[in-house]
């Protein structure tokens, strides 16, 4: 049987989870504006590389607009006003690399990939398991939901008592779909403690080599350029 080298994302998923991890720290700890800049342009880029143009492009605007608020308007708005938001718009700021990545990878990256970047990642099996019913719960879960609303919008209900036929089934759903989800996952045999095999083969490219480089250079910098 031919085995496949699987390449549907621009990047493998380690790197995307070495490139989340750099996020993170440099989200903590980097001091200097130029950095985070770069390092901001240099995620835009790769959603580019990717083909993900509108998201890229979404990306910057968004960013630029908390920009805007952090530096031109809050600073003239009333203090009152300043002091609600400016601590709102600073963290957006810091968080927003690492809501970059994530948001590539969750578009980028298959299930299947991703969990066969951890088992050969080492990753405990315990832990492969939960994520991996966990990142089947949302999208079910947001289904359920556009179901949910398709049915309100056909029976005409009132805007009075749309919260209520809302919430109500989405919770009934929301216990239902994880129980089915768990027991999906068990009929699937993924507790079976024999190693799993994949059609799928993760291989490390050059572009994934250069954005190690790349990221392990903005880490440098974080700590160097202060």
């Amino acid at each position: 049987m031919h085995n496949p080298v699987s390449r549907s994302s621009i990047l493998d998923p380690r790197t995307f989870l070495l490139l989340l991890l750099f996020a993170n720290v440099i989200t903590f700890f980097q001091n200097n504006f130029w950095v985070e800049v770069g390092w901001i342009m240099f995620i835009d880029i790769l959603m580019l590389a990717a083909g993900r143009y509108k998201m890229a492009v979404q990306w910057i605007v968004s960013f630029c607009i908390l920009l805007l608020l952090q530096y031109i308007i809050l600073p003239a708005a009333p203090e009152v006003i300043a002091m609600i938001f400016v601590i709102l718009v600073n963290y957006s700021i810091r968080m927003f690399p690492c809501l970059m990545v994530g948001a590539l990878m969750i578009r980028e990256i298959s299930l299947r990939r991703f969990v066969l970047a951890m088992r050969k990642l080492h990753f405990s099996e315990k832990l492969i398991i939960a994520l991996s019913v966990t990142i089947r719960y949302f999208p079910a879960i947001r289904e359920e939901t556009n179901y949910i609303k398709e049915a309100i919008s056909l029976r005409k209900i009132k805007s009075s008592k749309k919260l209520e036929v809302m919430l109500v089934p989405l919770m009934m759903s929301a216990t239902a779909t994880a129980e089915e989800l768990s027991a999906a996952a068990v009929t699937r045999g993924i507790e079976n403690p024999i190693k799993k095999t994949s059609l799928l083969t993760l291989k490390l490219h050059c572009i994934d080599y250069v954005c190690c480089v790349i990221g392990g250079l903005f880490l440098v910098g974080t700590f160097i350029i202060q």
